[in-house]
């Protein structure tokens, strides 16, 4: 190795090579005397070698962050929902999307802003009250459903739909949909994503359930999918929705009113009429009354008979 007129040189975490100088993008080069001396544990390079530092940094750094990313989704986060449908197209329900503190706590300290940069990966959920969920081992946002209207979940996440006289739930678990930010990292990462998430769903419908992919228990499905286990494509389920009610059974029509909250003109309009009706009647009752006194003239009154006899 002396005789090719290189000056070979090491890579090293130890002390320098005595005589030896650093250079600070690579190691500690040796001085040329101590080219054939060989150390326990340590690997000689030539110069004649190519090496592209820049390029293995880069692989370094960027296996460094995959490692550290699949630790981060060896935990990942759940997703808890449970739904009931009422008969006047309304929501009542609870939505819970939580990861394990640990998990959270290895990415930030603080939970709140590590929590929000791993949401960044689920698609959009179905608003409403959302307030923040703890406990010892989790944290995450819990979302309250209280006679929301069906018109709020169609969102990317989860579909709950009224088609005609029936209900359509949908929940996909399309890869593309979830793990957007690990993905710029690695595309391999989405996947891994959904894979190592999972998911409790139970919908209650106010009908028959004539289809689903879940567990049917009276008028409710229930879906558990577990993390690190192969997931279907969607979580899916139809049920019978009742009749609309007609114009006839609605309280507004009952009340007689166009609107809850309009004025009542039927009511007033019948008790109008009714008072004409015996304003009429009365006026009629005194009119003839009137009318027979003045039509009774008074008798004329005979003349007295003479006394002379009849004339």
């Amino acid at each position: 190795m002396a005789g090719n007129g290189h000056r070979p040189f090491r890579i090293s975490t130890g002390q320098p090579i005595r005589g030896g100088r650093t250079d600070k993008r690579i190691g500690k080069i040796g001085d040329s005397h101590l080219t054939d001396r060989r150390l326990p544990g340590v690997k000689w390079i030539t110069h004649n070698v190519p090496m592209n530092t820049g390029r293995g940094r880069g692989r370094a750094v960027r296996l460094t962050v995959c490692l550290v990313l699949l630790t981060l989704l060896a935990g990942c986060m759940q997703l808890n929902l449970g739904l009931t449908v009422n008969a006047d197209d309304t929501v009542d329900g609870q939505l819970l999307l939580t990861a394990e503190k640990s998990v959270l706590s290895s990415r930030n300290k603080n939970l709140a802003v590590a929590y929000a940069e791993l949401r960044e990966n689920i698609p959009a959920l179905p608003a409403g009250e959302e307030t923040v969920y703890e406990d010892e081992r989790f944290y995450g946002a819990q979302i309250t459903y209280r006679h929301t209207p069906l018109k709020s979940f169609t969102s990317e996440s989860v579909k709950l739909v009224r088609d005609g006289d029936l209900y359509r739930f949908s929940l996909p678990l399309d890869p593309k949909k979830y793990g957007g930010k690990v993905a710029e990292q690695d595309p391999q990462n989405q996947q891994r994503f959904l894979q190592l998430m999972s998911f409790e769903i139970s919908v209650t419908f106010p009908g028959r359930v004539i289809d689903s992919n879940g567990t049917l228990t009276g008028r409710s499905v229930t879906w558990k999918v577990v993390a690190s286990e192969p997931k279907p494509a969607e979580l899916r389920a139809v049920a019978e929705a009742p009749p609309r009610p007609t114009p006839s059974a609605s309280p507004a029509a009952a009340s007689g009113t166009d609107d809850p909250g309009g004025f009542p003109w039927l009511p007033v309009s019948v008790a109008v009429l009714v008072l004409l009706l015996l304003a009429g009647g009365v006026t009629a009752v005194l009119l003839r009354r009137r009318g027979g006194t003045a039509a009774a003239p008074a008798a004329p009154a005979r003349p007295a008979p003479s006394e002379g006899g009849s004339p």
